[in-house]
């Protein structure tokens, strides 16, 4: 079989589940340029030339087709997603980073780029890692990223992808929902970031998700109660009240987009003003930013 013939059948296989051609096409070349171990270039070539594919590699990519057609994630299937340009590596025990999430990261260095230099940050609910290691990277001067997951097996992944990156993050397994108190500020900071992508996503709205995410990743890292659907901000907001006084806190969360309006409602319940909300990409109110102050 060539390539050309094989894109064909990626294509007609793939168009039921699929049915956006430019995810198709995105699927297509994350796939052969990840099976071939090369760039969408080189794929590019192949495809115009016909090139036949040797008996292993061919053998590869149908295992792999046969996944995606099972709606398991392009992510699993190679081992890593791209976020903000850099690989990260992923499996079923980690939430796959979103381009919503590289969109609030990307908030936060616009915030903080010009003075990083006396500031922590608290990234809770970590998962791969790829908000705290990506912080790291672009703002090198920030003194300590503190990490946490109630997961071990995302610490793991997390600390690989610190690794792989050379970005030296803090990681600890911690609860939110229980023991987040218990996490330490060992040195308060004159400027502190509160940085959380938690579950926020309703039970009554798994309908609405593709089959690929609730089928494969982490129940835990995406749904919360219908009738606690601020939970973990709860936590979290009442750890940010009890340990940080007299220091600047700038807080980060990523929010449902069927409850913005509730949840602005909601911080200004528990004193948490300054209040400014954006739209994602898609035009849908996903990223909140809170600054608190409390003198001591």
């Amino acid at each position: 079989m060539s390539i050309e013939e094989f894109y064909h059948l990626f294509y007609e296989d793939l168009q039921e589940v699929y049915q956006d051609s430019k995810e198709l096409e995105s699927l297509f070349f994350l796939l052969t340029t990840h099976v071939f171990k090369c760039d969408k270039t080189t794929i590019i070539l192949k495809l115009s030339k016909k090139e036949k594919i040797e008996d292993y590699i061919y053998k590869k990519l149908i295992k792999k087709l046969w996944e995606l057609k099972k709606n398991r994630p392009i992510q699993y299937i190679i081992g890593k997603t791209y976020f903000f340009g850099m690989d990260f590596l992923v499996n079923e025990k980690v939430f796959i980073p979103r381009p919503e999430t590289e969109e609030l990261v990307s908030w936060i260095i616009q915030d903080h780029k010009r003075n990083s230099e006396n500031v922590q940050v608290f990234d809770l609910g970590t998962g791969s890692g790829c908000i705290g290691i990506t912080l790291k990277k672009k703002l090198p001067k920030i003194r300590h990223i503190h990490a946490v997951d109630i997961s071990p097996e995302s610490l793991f992944i997390a600390k690989r992808n610190s690794k792989f990156h050379k970005e030296k993050i803090f990681l600890r397994k911690v609860d939110i929902l229980q023991n987040l108190i218990s996490l330490p500020i060992i040195k308060k900071y004159p400027v502190n970031i509160v940085v959380s992508n938690p579950p926020y996503v309703r039970i009554s709205e798994k309908k609405l998700l593709h089959p690929n995410i609730f089928q494969y990743e982490p129940f835990q890292a995406l749904f919360v109660p219908d009738e606690a659907p601020f939970i973990f901000y709860q936590k979290i907001l009442s750890w940010i009240k009890k340990k940080f006084t007299g220091v600047l806190v700038c807080v980060y969360f990523e929010i449902n987009q069927f409850l913005h309006l509730d949840f602005i409602e909601f911080m200004k319940k528990k004193g948490f003003r300054n209040l400014e909300i954006r739209r994602d990409f898609l035009g849908f109110f996903r990223m909140i930013r809170a600054i608190y102050y409390q003198k001591t």
